[in-house]
């Protein structure tokens, strides 16, 4: 499937594209592919220029591109320059400083979702007589932006469930509470929560029941990452794992390079049960042994909840399943890595959000049924009687439950076939917590209308 893909960069640029944008999952081997891209270019004496945004990937892409036999220069702070090789691999904080340092016939940004941003438009606009070939897992910013500005053409590389079924991905086990966690009422500038909010709410002992004892219960032992809300949280939530007799440590951006190295080379040799992580192993972590993502962190972002959920989905020797703990209601929120998704380079329309457009504040979870709906006494789908209210289920201990995927699809689909009219399916959207309801309702309505035409003509 990987020679597949490079197959399809190779004729996209045949056909006249300047800048195709690679969709492949998270482990699915992109760095492999664009190192082998890397190394035919040079080969035919053309300069490669290699962007991405932070020292973990830069060890990460030198150290395949040495697998690979593919000699290459640095281009990051404390590194030597090394100009006349013609494969470099530049950190874009340094490069965007040193932009007549090297002139590319091809430009590869790795994490291409954020190719949109100041750093990295100013290397490509600096840059016009490069080709440009972006790769990504999640080719969605939350700022609404279309990585259309950049991108002319989306390559789309094997689905999760085939690389799951076909081995190359762990088999994920997800476990979910029964009901959806409080999470802020305030969304930032950027259209994520609000990281004080944020925060205040998600460092308390108890969110749906305790991380600690369902890690116990679940999967005890398992190398795994917990995602938190921030540094203060993250120190927190390892302390409480410590307390508990497990080997727990924190790793976040503003540790030197050499500690995090340290750190999560420790939880690969088996000294560290796990990490408490602040935005530092989102994107560019590279450790197939772990095997449990313990989510603790709120996100409005389908890319960064994604980006999650992949850390653990790699394959490694002994290790059966994946395991992910969703305490907070992003898999309600954005649903599993094996749902087919439709991506797109074009944007989505950016307003003022205000709390009233959080779709968690407004959305809950039966346990019986699955279904996700507005706030109400009981269950529209299916007539379950709730016990609990939202507001209480913070302080309530309960258990995460694992999430039969089919049965939850089923449910999502005769939820959806009772929806008859385009009001009807707007509330289902709204409620699932879509990112445009009125849009994916029409959608679905207008899919209807065209196949009952297609009946009638037939009868």
């Amino acid at each position: 499937y990987q020679e597949t893909l490079v197959d399809s960069v190779r004729d996209s640029f045949r056909t006249g594209k300047k800048a195709p944008l690679v969709v492949s999952p998270t482990g699915s081997g992109k760095t492999v592919m664009f190192a082998y891209i890397s190394d035919r270019t040079s080969a035919r004496q053309k300069k490669v220029l290699i962007l991405v945004h932070r020292q973990e990937l830069v060890d990460q892409t030198c150290k395949t591109l040495r697998a690979f036999g593919v000699d290459h220069g640095i281009i990051a702070a404390g590194r030597t320059p090394e100009r006349w090789r013609m494969v470099q691999v530049a950190s874009v904080q340094t490069l965007v400083r040193r932009l007549d340092d090297f002139r590319p016939d091809l430009i590869v940004i790795d994490e291409a979702h954020h190719g949109t941003a100041g750093s990295w438009r100013k290397v490509i606009d600096h840059n016009p007589q490069a080709l440009v070939l972006g790769v990504t897992a999640t080719p969605e910013r939350l700022d609404g932006k279309g990585l259309g500005e950049v991108f002319d053409d989306l390559l789309r590389g094997p689905e999760v469930s085939w690389l799951i079924d076909n081995g190359h991905l762990s088999r994920p086990k997800y476990y979910a509470p029964p009901q959806v966690a409080e999470t802020p009422s305030k969304v930032n500038s950027s259209g994520d929560f609000s990281k004080k909010e944020l925060d205040a709410i998600m460092n308390k002992k108890s969110i749906t029941g305790d991380a600690v004892e369902h890690y116990r219960r679940i999967c005890p032992g398992q190398p795994a990452v917990t995602f938190c809300a921030s540094i203060k949280h993250a120190e927190d939530v390892s302390e409480q794992f410590n307390a508990a007799g497990f080997r727990w440590a924190v790793i976040d951006g503003n540790m030197k390079k050499e500690d995090r190295r340290e750190i999560v080379k420790m939880l690969g040799d088996g000294r560290l049960h796990g990490l408490a992580s602040c935005e530092i192993i989102n994107e560019g972590f590279d450790l197939p042994i772990v095997s449990a993502a313990i989510l603790l962190r709120p996100t409005m972002s389908l890319g960064l909840h994604l980006q999650q959920i992949g850390r653990v989905l790699r394959v490694s020797e002994g290790k059966a399943n994946a395991f992910i703990l969703d305490h907070v209601g992003n898999l309600a929120r954005h649903g599993f890595a094996e749902d087919v998704r439709d991506w797109s380079l074009d944007g989505r329309k950016k307003g003022k959000k205000s709390k009233d457009d959080v779709p968690a504040v407004n959305v809950r979870q039966c346990p019986s049924c699955y279904a996700c709906h507005q706030p109400e006494p009981t269950c529209p789908s299916c007539g379950h009687v709730y016990e609990i209210k939202a507001r209480e289920i913070e302080v309530v201990e309960g258990q995460l439950e694992e999430v039969d995927v089919e049965a939850l699809r089923r449910a999502k689909k005769i939820e959806q076939g009772r929806a008859e009219t385009l009001e009807d399916l707007i509330k289902v959207g709204v409620a699932r917590g879509y990112k445009n309801p009125t849009g994916w309702a029409r959608n679905v309505f207008n899919a209807r209308q065209g196949k009952r035409g297609e009946l009638l003509s037939q009868r």
